[in-house]
Order: C-alpha cells, then structure tokens, then sequence
C-alpha cells in the first residue's frame, strides 16, 4: 500500500508539472508573438572539453558541420596536442579542468553575444546523420531558447526522456542533458549566470534548473539523432554538488523529467 501510495504520488506531482507548463509555454508563445525575430549572424560556436580520446569525434564534427559557420572551441584538458589540417579550424585552450569550469570561465555571455546559437558539447558523441541545418531550423521555428538532437535507441543515458520517440519533429521537455546541446546566444547569459564558477564543475543538477530559473523553452529534436555509448560516470563528489546546487536554489523548481507539447 506504501508502495501504490508512493507512485500515485510522483503521477500526480507529474500530471501537475505538466499542466503548469503547458500554461506557462502559452503565456511564453502568446508573448513571442508579439515579437518579431531579431536579425541573424548566421554564425554559430561549438564548445567543448575533448581529449585524445575524443579525436575521431571531433574529426566527424568538423567534417559535417559548414567551416563557413561553425566555430570551434576545443578545451584540452588532457595534454593531447591536435595535428592535421583538419584540426586548424579549431581554437584549443590546453588547460586542466572538468566541464563546467570550461564553460563558464570561457563560453562568456561576451563571446557569445559574437553568434546566433552556442552548442555545448562532450567528447563522446557520435554524431550519426545529424543534419545541423535541419535542427536549427527546428530550434529557430520553434524559438526555443536550448535544445538537443534526441538520442537513438543504441545510446546509454540513465533519463529515458532523451531517447528518440516517433513520430513527430520533437517534444517541449523540462530537462536536457548536454551532449549536443544548443542554446539560443540571447538565452545563454541566462544559463551561464546559473553555473558556479568555484565549485560543482561536473555540472550535475544545471539542466534540472534551467527551465524554471532561466524560464527556457526547451526542445528535443526527434528528426534529428545522435548516439552516447560510453556509460555515464557517477561520481558521490558530483551528486553531493548537485544537492547543494538545489539547497542555493529553493526558489526555483526541479524538472520533473516531462513531455508537455509537440515542436512544429
């Protein structure tokens, strides 16, 4: 009885959820109506911590995503030094470090202010046939403030919301992971302000902030895939970092890990 009690609890704690944000995403397109888009540089900066380990990733990325947009900027915390023609696209910051410190010390609302859109990056996305024209024309029809590619089926990831569902373009979510993540670069202040610059630097419990700190439109993108096949690592320092992140947050809501509407 404990048991049945417990999980209608968490259904209506969800039902709920998913009410407020269907709500609060009416007020949000009501409100975006009224406002005509603003002109695009159609430049876009991909960020991310890579290693040697990494190499054949980031090669793919480069390869399929257009040199005459895309930027890159390549944090080495390994020591790895990047030779090839390929690679001199990229800018590398060779500095020891965990994500987040490299997000915040370097992807500054200042450099941002420079692109449309910022992707977020790690070193263990296969890229599959991810088309990046088609998926910001998604994030862009939709104005969704951060959005990702869903993860095929052959990925791993603990949060099933991120696998691909069909059919449709995608789903208005409360939660995205960062694998190959994007965020609109008027947004991204928003978010940046949210990371601590001395401490949670693996960056667990951020996404679960975004939608109700940074009041994000948020999008996954089932037309568009990509694969993570390396398992997730848990560390106790991380999650100990997480439940602080929280405790400095009560004003803000955590993401009930909800679909609540269809992308066009």
């Amino acid at each position: 009885m404990t048991g049945l009690r417990h999980g209608l609890r968490k259904l209506l704690a969800r039902v709920a959820a998913i009410v407020h944000l269907r709500r609060w995403v009416r007020r949000r397109d009501a409100r975006d109506s009224e406002t005509p888009l603003p002109p695009r540089r159609g430049k876009y900066l991909y960020a991310a911590p890579i290693g040697e380990s990494g190499k054949a990733q980031l090669e793919k990325l480069l390869a399929r995503l257009d040199p005459a947009q895309f930027d890159f900027l390549i944090f080495v915390y390994d020591g790895y030094r990047f030779d090839g023609e390929i690679f001199s696209r990229c800018r590398f910051i060779h500095e020891q470090g965990i994500v987040y410190h490299f997000f915040k010390k370097y992807v500054t609302p200042e450099l941002a202010a420079q692109y449309d859109v910022i992707f977020l990056g790690v070193e263990d996305v296969e890229i599959d046939d991810f088309d990046s024209r088609r998926f910001l024309d998604v994030m862009k029809r939709n104005r969704l403030d951060m959005a990702a590619p869903a993860l095929s089926g052959r990925s791993i990831t603990p949060h099933r919301i991120m696998y691909r569902r069909d059919p449709g373009v995608g789903r208005l979510v409360d939660v995205i992971e960062i694998f190959l993540t994007a965020f609109d670069a008027r947004a991204w202040p928003r978010f940046w302000a949210l990371i601590d610059a001395d401490r949670n630097h693996w960056g667990w419990g951020y996404v679960q902030l975004a939608q109700s700190c940074c009041e994000f439109k948020m999008g996954l993108v089932d037309c568009e895939t990509v694969s993570v096949l390396r398992p997730p690592t848990f560390k106790k320092e991380a999650q100990d970092e997480m439940h602080a992140l929280f405790a400095r947050h009560p004003e803000c809501r955590r993401a009930s890990f909800v679909s609540y509407g269809k992308l066009r």
